[in-house]
Order: C-alpha cells, then structure tokens, then sequence
C-alpha cells in the first residue's frame, strides 16, 4: 500500500510539520511492526499510517487525528485495509483506553509534548517511540545535576526507561521546523498508579519552581507536616534539581 502523494497546507495553530523523510517514516513503521495493537499519534498525512498498516503483525491501527480537514485522507488510508481505524481526537484526550494498546508512536508537536507524555505516563505505560524537539529529548534522558534536568524528566524516568535514537534534521520534514528533532523510545520500568502519578505532578510544580534552593527549604511548601519528619534525611544538602526521581516518587507514593 502506498503512502498518500497530497501535500495539505499545514496549519500553524496546531504546530503541523509533516515528516517526509522515507528513512524515519521507516523508522517508525519498523518500530510499529513489533506489536499487535498500535496507537499512532497525529497521524497528519497518513504517510506513516500507510506503511504501518501493511505490517503483517499489526491487527488495529487506532490513527489519531485532531485536524478536521485531514480525515477524508486519512480514510482513504483505511479504505485499503479494514485494520486501520482513524479517529478525529485530540491525542492529549483521546476516546478510547489508552492501555489496551501494545505500543504508541507519534512525530509530536512541541505545543503538545508535556501533556502527551504526562497521558503516556499515568494512562499507557507500554513501549512508546516518539520523535521530539532534540533538546526535549535531551532533557528526558538528563540526569540529576544538570541544566536540562526537569519536572518533566521525573515525571517520565518514574514510568520509562528513556532512550534516544537518531537525530532528524529540519529537511525531514514540510515545511521545514527551526529546529532539529530526535527519536525517543520509551522503555516501561515500573507499573505506577495515576493516583501516585497525579500526587508526584503536584510535588514536582511546587519543588521545581524553585529548582536552584536547597530541597529542605523548598520542602516546607510543597510536603504535608507529616511527611517533612524525614526531610533532612532525605534531601541533605542537596538542591531541587540534583534530587533523583526515585526520591520524587517514593515521597509522592507515602504524602498522598
């Protein structure tokens, strides 16, 4: 089956930048070839639908789209095989359950990124391959201590194991973005209830907006009395942004 040969006009409001490139839609038709069930997100032209949907393994291809006007082409995608379905959604709130799914992969807009992984993280938690703006991608695989380590890298190191791919360059795409993109594969580490996962949002908020302080002066704001006993123990010395994820989760698992 071939990919779709129409360039729509991309939208700007919604971050649209087409990936062209046949080596990294290969990549993520590769990546798609692994599983049964398979979430696409922002499937935009259908040019990775296409080469997903002729994997013998894939039985369903749930494509989500959120631009109206790229449906009808979609649909002509899954006009050619029954095992794709296209869905007209917001991929951040998507009408379906996510964990029924084997796998996910998407080319993500930036505007949507910290939305998307925090879904990924409370509401998946299966192999996901997306490709990212490369200094987000940099930043999810950073470690504690340095400049680019953040919230959103707790956030996804307490689910994933986070694994970057090959660097894709502005000529990959249409139009061409300003910035350059890399691939990221989410790896599951750990199960971890929502409920855990909504608490260590809100200590994270509260602890990183305030990233260069000590943590245990910090830690009066963002912890319950009760669970500041231990807090001088826990943090040290340390400051808000050298505090380990596995620190973040385990005060977020006993402060609920």
């Amino acid at each position: 089956m071939k990919g779709l040969r129409s360039r729509p006009k991309p939208r700007r409001s919604l971050g649209q930048n087409f990936l062209k490139a046949q080596w990294a839609i290969g990549e993520f038709a590769k990546w798609a070839c692994r599983f049964r069930k398979v979430v696409e997100i922002g499937a935009g032209t259908g040019a990775i639908t296409s080469r997903a949907g002729d994997c013998h393994s894939v039985e369903i291809l749930a494509a989500l789209e959120l631009d109206g006007s790229l449906i009808p082409e979609l649909s002509s995608v899954s006009f050619f095989t029954m095992k794709v379905v296209v869905i007209h959604s917001d991929a951040t709130r998507p009408p379906l359950r996510m964990n029924g799914f084997d796998s996910a992969y998407g080319s993500i807009p930036y505007s949507i990124t910290g939305p998307l992984l925090s879904l990924l993280a409370k509401h998946f938690q299966k192999p996901a391959l997306l490709l990212l703006q490369r200094e987000v991608a940099r930043r999810l695989a950073s470690q504690p201590g340095s400049e680019e380590y953040g919230r959103i890298t707790v956030i996804v190191r307490s689910v994933y194991d986070v694994r970057l791919g090959r660097v894709v360059p502005p000529s990959a795409f249409y139009p061409r973005p300003k910035v350059f993109s890399q691939f990221v594969e989410l790896a599951p580490r750990r199960s971890v209830s929502p409920d855990v996962l909504e608490r260590l949002e809100e200590l994270t908020r509260c602890f990183f907006s305030q990233r260069r302080r000590k943590a245990i002066k910090v830690a009066p704001r963002c912890l319950k009395e009760g669970s500041l006993d231990d807090a001088a123990e826990i943090f040290g010395e340390r400051r808000v942004y050298e505090i380990p994820p596995e620190t973040f989760l385990e005060l977020a698992s006993s402060s609920r």
